[in-house]
């Protein structure tokens, strides 16, 4: 079958290819007994139901109404951004939630952006449900070779990737995309992925589902944080494969962002994305922070023409929640 395989992620331009894909055998839940979203009177209940008749696992619950507990740190968020854009930052939004509880806030929640490389993560999730029905997908070897005269969107923040004629597990590719958002690697899966459980998997969760001939496919933050919260609560993937999911992310190497500021030693699984025309830029990160006994989650979506104003606008705000929360519970 011909598909089209979707966006080569982090750099000047989204990448739309059409390739030959095999088909793996893998059974595909129909859209119409998808039910993603139900609001009750008090809380969201965010739930997929996939092709089950008796069951519908809840993917997250959380108050209809932002914490009060979470105004004042708000606030001060709000002006922080405020004050940035005074110095040319274009746009901004946070979406938080800790877990314990369900609390959370949103600021400027209803700005979409261009998700850039967060997109890996749903390339990560199709691979770990395909792999519930191939056993030894994972362990597959293949050799890796670019497409001969395709040049790769340039990135602004580098690290490592795969070798040119380098033989490769699935497993080490799927390693490359997350830990080091390697380009190469993520358009190899790609090529070899089941692009209908990859589309499925949006329908799913409740966000919507890339547009594979429409290069300006955004999303908003609290959409994208679907992804996110169905790992935590293993509510799409097995927990073995959730939980694998969650220790790769905790694994990456991208320090500019989430990561400024906070104590070496804390434990966080996180995914940068990042997207670049040439005048206008946009860095986003989203996370998990394993705080003891009280994990957030915390994504931030930021727009403007500087990198280093974006790098250091999103660690400045993951410093200051991180502070708030940390301060909570030593009181």
């Amino acid at each position: 079958m011909v598909s089209i395989v979707s966006l080569i992620i982090g750099g000047a331009a989204t990448l739309l290819v059409e390739h030959e894909v095999v088909k793996p055998d893998i059974e595909n839940e129909p859209s119409s007994n998808r039910d993603p979203r139900i609001s009750g009177d008090n809380y969201t209940i965010a739930g997929y139901n996939s092709a089950y008749k008796f069951i519908h696992p809840i993917l997250s619950i959380e108050p209809v109404n932002e914490s009060e507990k979470y105004a004042g740190i708000k606030k001060n968020i709000e002006d922080y951004i405020a004050g940035e854009k005074q110095k040319g930052l274009t746009s901004a939004s946070v979406y938080f939630r800790e877990f314990s509880k369900g609390q959370w806030f949103g600021i400027n929640l209803t700005e979409k952006y261009d998700p850039g490389s967060l997109l890996k993560v749903g390339v990560l999730i199709t691979y770990l449900r395909m792999a519930e029905n191939d056993k030894d997908l994972l362990k597959k070897e293949i050799e890796y070779h670019a497409e001969k005269g395709f040049r790769f969107p340039e990135e602004h923040f580098k690290s490592e990737s795969v070798s040119e004629g380098g033989k490769y597990t699935l497993n080490e590719l799927l390693r490359f995309m997350i830990v080091y958002s390697d380009n190469r690697a993520t358009l190899f899966l790609e090529d070899h992925m089941d692009t209908t459980v990859f589309k499925n998997e949006f329908t799913d969760l409740g966000m919507t589902p890339p547009r594979f001939s429409d290069p300006n496919y955004t999303l908003n933050p609290k959409e994208y944080s679907m992804m996110f919260k169905a790992l935590y609560t293993s509510g799409y993937l097995q927990k073995r494969a959730s939980e694998t999911a969650l220790s790769l992310l905790s694994e990456s190497v991208f320090k500019e962002g989430l990561l400024k500021g906070l104590p070496p030693n804390v434990t966080i699984a996180h995914k940068f994305g990042e997207f670049g025309n040439g005048t206008m830029h946009e860095l986003h990160e989203c996370g998990i922070i394993y705080l003891n006994n009280t994990p957030y989650l915390i994504n931030i979506m930021t727009r403007s023409n500087d990198w280093n104003q974006l790098s250091d606008l999103i660690g400045h705000i993951s410093k200051t929640v991180y502070d708030y929360n940390a301060s909570a519970q030593v009181n």
